[in-house]
């Protein structure tokens, strides 16, 4: 798969003139600079408001104005402009001027899939996955931070995120996948790949199987098998049908803690996986995998995986950090060092390959030693 050149955009839109500022090395300038930060909340807090209330599923059948937007949902005329000027703030929705002087605001066309429930690239399940956990999860970082989100016995925790939150989750997050994907059916052609006959993929903690279902659309004799809670494997196998892939992905039950793998893996596939383990349970999955992969296998990794040698990754490593700081405030996880992939890579008789930049991931190519 190719992905298609876009426009490139700023990720932060400033809300401080830094030119207005005194010198730099102030304490006025830290404390604008420290404010900027504190309100982030504000980006979050007027996007998840606008879900709530039906805006964007409304503003997907075309623009309105506040007064429109208003009747439409059964909200206060007055708040439905404050919260579309917020959204607009944030260049979440157009703002522009009728000729009768009103407001209109437009939701752009390449917003309404990612704000659409059933959007292949919906952050419908981001959305709830805030609303149920990362909101109160937040408040109580820096209790984590005192006890380092430790078992009873002292030992380091798994995420603690339940299976409901996972699920819902697990359909929000699917827009990682195409760059993510992509390099790696790039990696696997450069090893000598073709159209994958004879192939098989084992996608450990698939969630939706996007990833290995669109690299089942890159390799047309590729067969993925793949593994998951009972919950999340409807869900798989719908989206399987959906992207016409569903007669070569074999979507399992599986608890791959206490049941066997198999054998004659060509790939297995890690996505987000590994940042919710500990080291001794990622130290785990590597030995199953290990037993599980061909003589000329591969192991592929994407994850948020710190790379402490990097000198143009400052973008990758912190957001990286912060992952890991999200994944204390929900009770467990953390971002990884390559130096800790390779202890364990070593120890279970694997070596690393690659390793290879996507948008807000890191992918760990890895053989036998």
């Amino acid at each position: 798969m190719t992905i298609p050149a876009v426009r490139t955009f700023d990720n932060h839109t400033p809300l401080v003139d830094t030119e207005l500022l005194p010198g730099r090395g102030t304490g006025v300038n830290a404390a604008h600079r420290m404010y900027e930060h504190l309100i982030g909340i504000w980006a979050t807090g007027v996007i998840e408001a606008a879900h709530d209330l039906g805006a964007f599923t409304a503003l997907i059948s075309g623009p309105a104005t506040a007064g429109e937007l208003s009747s439409k949902l059964g909200t206060d005329l007055r708040a439905t402009r404050v919260l579309l000027d917020g959204l607009a703030a944030y260049d979440v929705v157009e703002r522009s001027r009728a000729a009768d002087g009103q407001a209109v605001y437009t939701l752009p066309p390449e917003m309404h899939d990612i704000f659409a429930p059933e959007g292949l690239y919906s952050l419908v399940g981001k959305i709830r996955h805030d609303r149920n956990v990362a909101w109160s999860a937040w408040r109580n970082l820096a209790t984590n931070v005192r006890t380092g989100a430790r078992n009873s016995d002292g030992s380091q925790q798994l995420n603690q995120i339940s299976e409901e939150d996972y699920t819902s989750l697990v359909r929000g997050i699917n827009f990682w996948a195409p760059p993510i994907a992509a390099t790696l059916a790039t990696a696997l052609r450069e090893q000598g790949w073709t159209d994958g006959t004879g192939r098989t993929l084992l996608d450990v903690g698939c969630g939706t199987g996007i990833y290995s279902q669109l690299l089942l659309q890159e390799f047309s004799g590729l067969n993925a098998r793949a593994l998951d809670a009972e919950r999340i494997i409807p869900i798989a196998n719908a989206q399987a049908h959906r992207l016409g892939v569903a007669d070569r992905f074999n979507p399992e039950i599986v608890d791959f803690w206490a049941d066997d793998w198999g054998t004659g893996v060509d790939v297995a596939l890690f996505v987000n996986i590994f940042h919710l383990q500990t080291p001794e349970s990622a130290r785990e999955l590597l030995l199953r995998s290990a037993k599980a992969l061909t003589e000329d296998g591969v192991i592929a990794i994407a994850d948020h995986i710190v790379d402490e040698d990097s000198t143009d990754g400052n973008t990758q490593n912190r957001f990286f950090r912060l992952f890991a700081a999200s994944m204390l405030a929900t009770g467990g996880g953390d971002a990884f060092t390559v130096h800790d992939y390779d202890q364990w890579l070593a120890d279970a008789g694997l070596r690393r390959v690659a390793l290879l930049d996507t948008p807000m991931h890191r992918l760990l190519l890895v053989k036998h030693a």
